[in-house]
């Protein structure tokens, strides 16, 4: 025995250690998960910090055995391996709650990888190059290519076998907490044992069984404390497992949560099925408006089984099937959520994509609930080939309905942008709806519907406005208008292209980062969205485009939009349409100011030669001022405090004046405000505004706002209230100094008698010109600009 334990010791070790290695890194995704979800930022951190604290590992442990080539050191190695991993695992149960919070979702995992497993994992890394040194002395006769194959022979197989059981065993059949104790417990004792044969003093000895002794109870302690807040908590195959009781809505409730995704609830005072927690599970009732004799449904993802219930209440003809591929969640469901065993709803445990695709069977209606959260989305459930093959198992006039969240955000990238021209791609006949509000570009829940169908469904409808369920009267207030959107920039998600981790964590940056009233970078999405269009001059698509695109966005977010048509003739003699469009909020108010704009942009680059023939993008001069002015609109409407004035948005037409005047302004005016002002009394019929504000060209990097001249004589008392608070918003963008008298959409509205001032940064270069693009743009410039008008906005009284 003591001839084999010689001969065959290390390479015990380094099979274990092996072992011991990969449960770390196995498990160690499932350690991260619930704070940083299961995607492939998480999976990605992990075994790339393991490989390069392996990696370091080898090159120290090399050296370091070429000085200490002893058994001593060798063992003394794994030993505090196995103390400084439960350390570090102690550490973390205690500090990642704090870390996710704190860092960004795709790095976070990194950094809380580099935290707690990169030491331990290069301790056990720095095993194998020793074990090589001390076989090649103890046998040097058997060559150093030979032990060197040996010990990683056994080293690797090691690893794989540890893989293979923590995948295949300890993880189905053990908490992920007492996978990572015992862990550092086998990799403490593989190291003592053989320590305390090796004269390893008593003191040290006794000083290590008492750092591992209070490290385990430490351990224990925190996860049985944690544990006893849950009425059930377990590893599952695929997700950390919870079920705990709390308030919602002021009534109690129980919840079901997957690693950080609560994902199902039920409340406790209430035996009604369909009486749901989440507002979002609700809009399963949506096939009333679409298709009343549904026979056979398929829910993808049980969950707490909320939806099931509630079909089965609503339909008692129909047949439901549940496909959920953790295997524990039916059997929790009947225990902790009230499910009863019904002959009408049949349980798969299996993927729902698979289950789809191995299925011939038509249904009614398939709900989609696997989408539950941003930590945790499965990229195959996002895909055009999935919804294709969710398409094709509907019956001929069947829906799809799929709960995702997201954001409506027009930053790039989107998820939710994204999956809604994927969606689209494959239902011709589709519906979304913002379960909290259309014009909100926080995270929300947003219902898909696909309807298998050519039949447009009118949410105007007296059946629909009149259903006594909330949910389905609201729908129209509900629904997201796609034309407010151009979908041509995102892509369509496909099983070889569906980056979904990364597309999340932007919509979890701009979720958790700075909370503003107003967002510079939506702004500045606005003004892409305006370049996307083309050019904008008179008679151009984008102009067209971008009015479509302004008065969609006024229907959204004001009370009343008035298109202000006429023709012009212009100086080629031919005739031009030209509209103005006003967007109206709080139609009660007497008192109203004007806040315009213009839309048109510069036809030709007359102030850049060499490209003279060329037309001018106008992400400055032009879309600035639309984006500014949209995007209060749109925080005005969302906003619970009322200002005490009316707004009237304008966006003129035609303010670059006839389109074949060249770089000749003799005889210059503009035309849409010109139009207004000579045509007041048939817009204001009581009374005329009280003020107004004309933006222009107010997004350059380098912004400077002077008081201009004809705004001051004009309007002195408007023009130094502005100021004064937009000196506190960013005083070095707003200058006392009174600059040049510069004509613009302001004149007409001031020789009629409205004081009105002019907010332009006039000493922008590419005026003018074919580099009047969006990389000129700030989005901090347009955040200062459109916070000081908000704010003075509600300084008015």
């Amino acid at each position: 025995m003591n001839k084999f334990l010689k001969k065959n010791l290390l390479l015990i070790s380094v099979f274990i250690t092996g072992a011991c290695i990969l449960v770390v890194e196995v498990v160690a995704v499932r350690v991260l998960s619930p704070y940083y979800g299961n995607t492939i930022f998480t999976v990605s951190s992990v075994i790339s910090v393991i490989l390069a604290s392996l990696s370091l590992g080898y090159y120290i442990g090399g050296k370091f055995a070429d000085r200490h080539p002893t058994l001593k050191w060798f063992f003394t190695i794994i030993m505090f391996g196995g103390i400084i991993l439960l350390a570090l695992y102690f550490l973390g149960m205690i500090l990642l709650p704090v870390l996710s919070v704190s860092l960004p979702f795709a790095t976070g995992p990194l950094y809380s990888s580099i935290i707690f497993y990169f030491f331990p994992t290069l301790l056990l890394g720095m095993l194998s190059p020793f074990a090589v040194k001390l076989q090649s002395v103890e046998f040097p006769e058997q060559g150093i290519g030979s032990i060197s194959g040996k010990i990683f022979f056994w080293s690797t197989l090691g690893s794989i076998l540890g893989s293979l059981f923590s995948g295949f065993f300890l993880i189905p059949n053990f908490s992920i907490d007492y996978i990572f104790i015992s862990t550092g417990l086998v990799l403490f004792i593989l190291g003592f044992i053989p320590l305390a044969f090796l004269g390893f003093t008593k003191k040290r000895l006794y000083q290590s069984v008492l750092s591992i002794l209070v490290l385990t109870f430490l351990n224990i302690y925190v996860v049985e404390k944690v544990q006893s807040f849950y009425l059930y908590s377990k590893d599952g195959i695929y997700e950390k497992i919870h079920i705990y009781d709390g308030i919602e809505a002021g009534r109690p409730a129980r919840f079901f949560q997957q690693d950080r995704s609560s994902s199902g609830a039920m409340f406790l005072d209430s035996n009604i099925p369909t009486d749901l927690v989440y507002e979002y599970t609700k809009y399963y009732s949506i096939y009333k408006i679409f298709k009343s004799d549904i026979q056979n449904i398929l829910v993808i993802g049980g969950g707490a089984y909320s939806i099931p219930k509630a079909l089965l209440t609503d339909l008692p003809n129909a047949n439901i099937d549940v496909s959920e591929i953790e295997p524990s969640l039916y059997v929790l469901a009947q225990k902790y959520f009230d499910l009863v065993e019904d002959s009408r709803l049949q349980n798969f445990t299996t993927d729902g994509r698979l289950f789809l695709k191995s299925s011939n069977k038509k249904y009614d209606m398939i709900f989609s609930d696997v989408y539950y959260s941003l930590f945790s989305i499965p990229t195959h459930f996002t895909t055009k080939e999935f919804f294709t093959i969710v398409k094709d198992r509907l019956s001929e006039d069947g829906i799809f309905v799929g709960n995702l969240i997201g954001d409506l955000s027009r930053q790039s990238p989107s998820f939710i942008m994204s999956e809604i021209k994927t969606f689209k791609s494959v239902f011709p006949n589709t519906y979304f709806f913002a379960v909290v509000s259309p014009e909100s570009v926080d995270v929300q829940n947003i219902i898909f519907v696909g309807y298998n169908s050519s039949k447009k469904i009118n949410l105007d409808s007296d059946m629909v406005l009149g259903d006594q369920n909330p949910i389905i009267s609201s729908l129209r207030d509900k629904i997201i208008n796609i034309d407010r959107f151009n979908l041509s920039s995102y892509p369509v998600l496909t099983d070889n292209f569906s980056p979904t981790e990364y597309l999340t964590s932007k919509v979890l940056e701009r979720t958790f980062g700075d909370r503003k009233i107003i967002n510079g970078k939506e702004v500045l999405a606005l003004v892409n969205q305006q370049l996307s269009y083309g050019p904008r001059y008179i008679g151009s698509q984008g102009h067209s485009d971008v009015q479509k695109f302004i008065t969609t966005e006024m229907r959204e977010t004001t009370s009343e939009v008035i298109s202000q048509k006429w023709d012009y003739v212009g100086i080629d003699g031919k005739i031009h349409t030209l509209t103005n469009i006003i967007g109206r909020t709080y139609p009660l108010q007497k008192r109203r100011i004007i806040l315009g704009t213009h839309y048109d942009s510069k036809k030709l680059a007359d102030k850049d030669w060499l490209n003279s023939i060329k037309p001018v993008p106008g992400a400055n001069d032009s879309a600035s001022g639309v984006a500014v002015l949209l995007e209060l609109a749109r925080v005005l409407h969302n906003s619970e405090k009322i200002p005490d004035i009316g707004i009237d948005f304008v966006f003129f037409d035609g303010e670059e004046g006839d389109e074949n005047q060249g770089g000749d302004y003799t005889n210059w005016k503009p035309l849409g405000s010109t139009f207004f002002a000579e045509n007041l009394d048939k817009v204001y019929t009581n009374k005329e505004p009280i003020s107004g504000i004309i933006l222009d060209m107010v997004c350059d990097k380098d912004l400077k706002i002077y008081k201009e001249r004809s705004s001051v004589q004009n309007a002195p008392t408007q023009v130094n209230a502005f100021w004064d608070i937009a000196k506190k918003v960013d005083s070095s963008a707003f200058s006392d100094e009174v600059s040049l008298e510069i004509q613009d959409d302001h004149t007409p509205l001031n020789q009629v008698g409205i004081p009105t001032f002019l907010l332009i940064d006039y000493g922008y270069s590419p005026f003018h010109t074919t580099k009047d693009t969006l990389d000129k743009c700030s989005a901090k410039s347009l955040e200062t600009v459109a916070g000081a008008v908000f704010n003075y906005i509600y300084s008015i009284h």
